[in-house]
């Protein structure tokens, strides 16, 4: 692991990657709600308990849902995104200790895709979609490309 950031020091100080992280968590949070208040505002679970702001109407973007591509961007990126986000986060904390962000980082995927799963039961609101999963392992995926992207594993593997 000291290799690795070592290898990222070349490139960005640890402090910078940390920032780096944090700024892509906030930017992939900020997407997945952005998605949600311009294609789907019109039935957002927080406006069964508080009133919808009329401007909010105004904002909505109509967007085809019965094609596969329409459907995935507009009900399975926001969920993939905010898991990215989640997992930059603790990336961000974890930046060089390999084992505790592993396991922080399989909690948080667990806890979220439980959550999920729990959709399945009458007695949580929401509707479980197998595709919010996949979009979890994808984010996952991603983030992990990223980090080797951004610490020269990559050069380490030659």
């Amino acid at each position: 692991m000291k290799h690795i950031m070592r290898q990222a020091n070349n490139n960005f100080t640890h402090s910078q990657l940390k920032l780096m992280y944090c700024f892509a968590a906030f930017f992939s949070f900020l997407s997945g709600i952005a998605i949600y208040v311009f294609f789907r505002s019109h039935n957002l679970v927080l406006f069964q308990f508080i009133p919808q702001p009329p401007f909010l109407s105004s904002l909505r973007v109509p967007l085809r849902t019965d094609t596969i591509l329409g459907y995935l961007f507009t009900f399975n990126l926001p969920h993939g995104l905010w898991c990215l986000s989640g997992l930059f986060v603790i990336r961000a904390i974890w930046l060089t200790n390999i084992k505790w962000r592993a396991v922080y980082g399989g909690l948080f995927l667990v806890a979220i895709s439980s959550l999920e799963i729990s959709q399945l039961s009458e007695k949580r609101y929401g509707t479980f979609d197998a595709l919010d999963l996949v979009f979890y392992g994808v984010s996952a995926f991603a983030e992990s490309v990223i980090f080797n992207m951004f610490t020269g594993r990559k050069e380490r593997k030659r």
